[in-house]
């Protein structure tokens, strides 16, 4: 598995515990992405007991930054329900990639409206190809 998405994965399990509430869907959302990367629960349950061997790095790319902060927003609203803290977490991160605080807040509606809408990987394609043709 690569280095990348196994700090992704990390970064994930990070936002749902970011509320200290890590909730069973949460769970079932981090699995379900996972299963359409070709990560496993075996190999996830490995990135959470030996996270220090993981290194983060931030997506270089706008595309890659917005597939991965989508996740986030997947795992956010995975409970039906969004706590400050998860939304500070998710700004954060969006920070870190490079936008700017406005730009973060629109990424987390839009990103978050998605998420309340079913969108899946290949949906979310879509909807990056309609902005960036836009």
């Amino acid at each position: 598995m690569e280095v990348d998405l196994k700090g992704h994965f990390l970064n994930l399990y990070m936002i749902a515990l970011s509320d200290n509430n890590f909730d069973e869907k949460e769970l079932e959302v981090i699995l379900k992405i996972g299963e359409e990367k070709g990560i496993s629960a075996k190999e996830f349950e490995e990135i959470i007991l030996n996270p220090t061997s993981i290194k983060i790095k931030v997506p270089e790319d706008f595309e890659s930054k917005l597939r991965l902060l989508f996740d986030f927003a997947r795992v956010i609203w995975s409970d039906g329900k969004i706590e400050e803290d998860e939304r500070l977490a998710f700004l954060k991160f969006s920070d870190k990639f490079g936008f700017k605080d406005e730009e973060g807040v629109e990424l987390f509606n839009w990103l978050i409206e998605l998420a309340k809408n079913n969108c899946t990987t290949d949906g979310l394609e879509i909807e990056i190809n309609k902005l960036l043709n836009s």
